[in-house]
């Protein structure tokens, strides 16, 4: 029986291949994306802007731009989270 509405798959085949398809339209997040987020939430008077090279420039009211290496911050990423908030809060 129909009503006409949009109804979501319940079987877990369907499902899994409605994620598939979703999945396949997104672009993986890379880690320029996730370190302007991360300033952005942490500091919401920022501008983050992307660079050319693949790092950041950060607009700060007051002060200078600031460039931001993201491979650099990356890095020590990759090491865990201890090194990461090391490397983002500097």
């Amino acid at each position: 029986m129909s009503t006409g509405r949009f109804r979501l798959p319940t079987r877990p085949a369907a499902m899994a291949a409605m994620l598939i398809a979703l999945a396949a339209c997104t672009q993986p997040v890379s880690w320029q994306t996730l370190l302007a987020a991360k300033i952005a939430q942490q500091y919401p008077a920022y501008q983050v802007q992307p660079a050319s090279d693949g790092g950041l420039l950060v607009q700060r009211p007051g002060l200078p731009a600031l460039p931001v290496d993201v491979n650099a911050v990356a890095q020590f990423c990759r090491r865990g989270p201890k090194d990461c908030n090391y490397a983002t809060d500097q």
